[in-house]
């Protein structure tokens, strides 16, 4: 039913109500106090019974014309709750109301079988939501399972590969060696999809397991910046540092973070065709805030929003680059805040982007 329809119905609810109200109030000044009045005067005094009947007849014509308006207003109201619920009443029904039948009656018929029926929707829709959380579960377990399975094989696969590609059973040539570097890229890729799905359900069920303890954050950057160094070098791109020369440790755990940080780089690595990828780290109040920008291709604000949600992929220049999962960055941000952090993302497209994220600072408790 429309919300108005609604209001209108309960507003002429009350009406009804102070209608009666007023009614009952009326007949009692305009009939029994003038009957007393008159029987008094009839033993007591005959000025007082003159007086008496004037009351009496004013009271009549109090009353006559009150309960008229009164009865003018209740027909009003009676009109606009059958003209609001006349869209929801049963050609029989209508029926019934020409004829005359009691409008009350007939309003909570309807209203009964209106609630029965509400009822029932609720029931169907608890229903649905069983069967969604069951085709949830499902998808979980599926994902879990095919996870698990592939990931064994998949590393085998990869192994086998890399000792034949550097030349561990017998010399490979460049034919070879360019296939199987393609066969190893991929594999790479898969794996990490693996990864990221599994991440992603933990996440989802609260089960990702976070092993805080105090780590130096500088230290974990320049790892990532050695373990790319060589790929950016070879892009042609320049990569830098502003970090504090002493170490600054926060409360975090290292393997999650580094595969924070490596999802950033890669990111900026993948989108910056010319120029520089540039990391910092420096204490605030409470905490250490850490970024990482480059002068890429940049992302358009209209995706910004979009930025941090589940297979969003991120191909800013719609070029040929390797597009990913779109889960790398919803997973980044995931495990920031599971470490008390915040990630915001600043970016102008042609110009490059920003990611920053903060972490608390290492207790004494963590030791």
């Amino acid at each position: 039913m429309d919300p108005k329809d609604k209001k209108v119905l309960i507003i002429a609810s009350f009406e009804d109500v102070s209608i009666l109200r007023k009614f009952a109030i009326l007949f009692i000044v305009a009939s029994i106090i003038p009957m007393v009045l008159l029987c008094y005067v009839y033993f007591k005094n005959m000025h007082i019974g003159i007086v008496a009947m004037i009351l009496m007849v004013i009271g009549v014509l109090v009353g006559y014309f009150s309960i008229r308006s009164l009865l003018a207003k209740t027909i009003s109201i009676t009109k606009e709750n059958r003209k609001a619920m006349e869209p929801f009443l049963a050609t029989e029904i209508l029926k019934e109301l020409d004829q005359g039948e009691n409008e009350l009656v007939i309003l909570s018929r309807t209203f009964s079988a209106a609630t029965k029926q509400l009822e029932e929707n609720i029931y169907e829709l608890k229903k649905k939501n069983e069967e969604l959380k069951a085709l949830d579960q499902l998808k979980d377990d599926f994902v879990n399972t095919v996870s698990h399975e592939f990931r064994l094989p998949l590393t085998i696969i990869q192994e086998s590969i890399r000792q034949i590609a550097e030349g561990m059973y017998g010399e490979v040539n460049e034919a070879q060696l360019k296939y199987f570097n393609m066969s190893l890229k991929n594999t790479t890729r898969l794996k990490a999809l693996i990864d990221n799905m599994l991440d992603i359900a933990k996440i989802e069920k609260g089960k990702l397991e976070i092993l805080k303890k105090n780590v130096d954050i500088v230290g974990i950057i320049k790892e990532v910046v050695s373990d790319f160094l060589q790929r950016i070098k070879r892009k042609g791109l320049e990569i830098k540092t502003d970090l504090p020369a002493q170490h600054i440790e926060v409360l975090a755990d290292k393997d999650k973070i580094t595969q924070v940080l490596m999802n950033l780089v890669g990111n900026a690595y993948k989108f910056t065709e010319k120029g520089r990828i540039e990391l910092s780290a420096r204490e605030k109040d409470g905490f250490i805030e850490c970024s990482v920008a480059d002068s890429g291709i940049g992302i358009a604000s209209k995706n910004l929003p979009y930025l941090f949600s589940k297979f969003h992929q991120i191909n800013p220049g719609g070029g040929q680059q390797d597009k990913g999962t779109g889960l790398g960055l919803v997973i980044s941000k995931n495990i920031i805040e599971l470490h008390d952090g915040q990630m915001s993302v600043e970016s102008v497209e042609g110009k490059g982007t920003k990611f920053t994220f903060t972490l608390p600072k290492a207790t004494k408790a963590a030791n």
